[in-house]
């Protein structure tokens, strides 16, 4: 044991030694002067991109000014329009409706009776009413229409393991 922790300490010695005769060829003015270029180089960098991203931002920001006030004139402009026109045609014209534009209401959607769905023996209403309801929570809307409800069989694969290949396998 002894003669193998002796071994292990010259063999650790050959190494500190052969380091140390690595690091006598380096010059350490060019190690510094490359670390610090470097780390220059990225601050100057990221500071750039900080300037452009905030110019970015302002940018938009003005954009976004700019088009709420032409938005504002092009009202105005409207209700201006609207006042002569209902002047001229001899109707009384309010101070507050030359300001306020007038909104129209949309007229009401005719609502039709959905047909009621196709639905395979031994499939309850509940499970109707669940597929319904996660169909409308994943579309956003209820503008569909469910015509049929039929057991699908899943063949040989489990229907999560081919959800799983699909999902990996779709084109991006």
């Amino acid at each position: 044991m002894y003669q193998v922790a002796l071994s292990m300490t010259d063999k650790i010695a050959e190494a500190i030694n052969s380091y140390k005769e690595l690091i006598a060829d380096v010059d350490w003015t060019e190690v510094a002067t490359v670390v610090i270029a470097g780390v220059g180089i990225v601050l100057a960098v990221l500071i750039v991109l900080i300037a452009v991203f905030s110019g970015f931002g302002k940018l938009v920001i003005k954009m976004e000014a700019f088009s709420k006030k032409m938005a504002e004139k092009k009202a105005a402009r409207k209700a201006k329009r609207a006042a002569k026109k209902a002047a001229k045609n001899g109707e009384v014209v309010s101070e507050t409706a030359e300001k306020a534009p007038v909104i129209k209401a949309a007229p009401a959607p005719v609502v039709k009776a959905a047909p009621q769905p196709v639905v395979e023996q031994g499939i309850s209403g509940e499970v109707v009413a669940a597929i319904t309801a996660a169909i409308t929570a994943s579309e956003g809307s209820n503008q569909f229409v469910i015509r049929s409800v039929k057991r699908k069989d899943v063949g040989s694969r489990n229907p999560w393991a081919r959800a799983a290949v699909n999902d990996n396998t779709r084109a991006f």
